[in-house]
C-alpha cells in the first residue's frame, strides 16, 4: 500500500536513455529499486519490518546455499571440513552470520543512524564502468534518509557486529582478531556482489525474455 508521503525521487536529473517504468513507486518493503522508480520515505519501524523480510526472502535463502557451497569447494574460513557433516555446519554458520549482518544493519543500525538501506539500481542511463564503480561502493556509502550521500556506517557497522559475533560459533581456530577482521572483509566483498547482480541482473534477463519490461 502506497502512502500520501512526499516521495524521494531516486533517479538522476538528466537523463541518457528513456527507463522502462520511470517515476513508478516501488512498494513499501522492496530492498531493491529498479532503475527510474521511486522509492517511498520510511519510517524506523518500516526499516525494521523490512530487514525482517529480507532475512528470511527466497533470494536470502540461495544466498546461504550458495555462500555456504563456495565455502565448502574452497576449504575456506570457518574451517568446519570438507565432508558432508562439515557443509551442514558452514550451511548454519552462513546463515547465521548473513542474518545477523542483515538484522544489525536494516533493523538496528539504519533507524539508529537515519539510514536508507536499500539498493537504488542507476540503470542503462549510465556507463557500464560507473554502474561497476557505483554498485561496488555501496557497502561503504549510502544515502541518508534525506537522499544526501554519506559513509555506509549502517553497513559497516553492521557487518562488524556479526563478524565480531562470529568469533562465538566459529571453530576454535578460526577465534581470532586476524579471521574474525578477514570475515569482516569477505563480508563487505559479498555485499558488493550482491549489489552488482542487482545493479545488472534486471537487465540480463530482460535480454534473455526470462523478464517482462518494466
Amino acid at each position: 500500500m502506497l502512502r500520501d508521503q512526499s516521495l524521494v525521487a531516486s533517479t538522476p536529473a538528466v537523463k541518457r536513455v528513456a527507463l522502462p517504468g520511470a517515476g513508478r513507486v516501488a512498494p513499501i518493503y522492496w530492498k531493491h529499486i529498479p532503475a527510474g522508480w521511486i522509492g517511498q520515505p520510511l519510517t524506523a519501524r518500516d526499516k525494521m519490518e523490512m530487514g525482517a523480510h529480507d532475512l528470511y526472502s527466497p533470494f536470502s535463502m540461495l544466498g546461504y546455499v550458495v555462500t555456504a557451497g563456495y565455502e565448502q569447494s574452497e576449504n575456506t574460513q570457518p574451517n568446519f571440513g570438507t565432508d558432508k557433516g562439515a557443509f551442514g555446519q558452514r550451511l548454519g554458520a552462513t546463515a547465521l552470520r548473513i542474518s545477523t549482518e542483515g538484522f544489525f544493519t536494516d533493523i538496528m543500525f539504519a533507524p539508529l543512524l537515519h539510514q536508507d538501506s536499500r539498493y537504488y539500481v542507476e540503470g542503462p542511463q549510465h556507463n557500464f564502468f560507473h554502474r561497476v564503480v557505483y554498485a561496488s561502493t555501496r557497502p561503504l556509502l549510502t544515502r541518508t534518509d534525506s537522499g544526501r550521500e554519506t559513509v555506509n556506517g549502517a553497513q559497516l557497522l553492521g557487518n562488524a557486529s556479526a563478524s565480531a559475533l562470529s568469533y562465538t560459533y566459529y571453530p576454535k581456530i578460526n577465534q581470532n582478531f586476524h579471521d574474525t577482521a578477514a570475515t569482516f572483509g569477505v563480508s563487505l566483498l559479498g555485499s558488493a556482489i550482491g549489489d552488482l547482480v542487482s545493479e545488472f541482473s534486471g537487465q540480463l534477463l530482460e535480454a534473455m525474455h526470462l523478464k517482462k519490461t518494466q
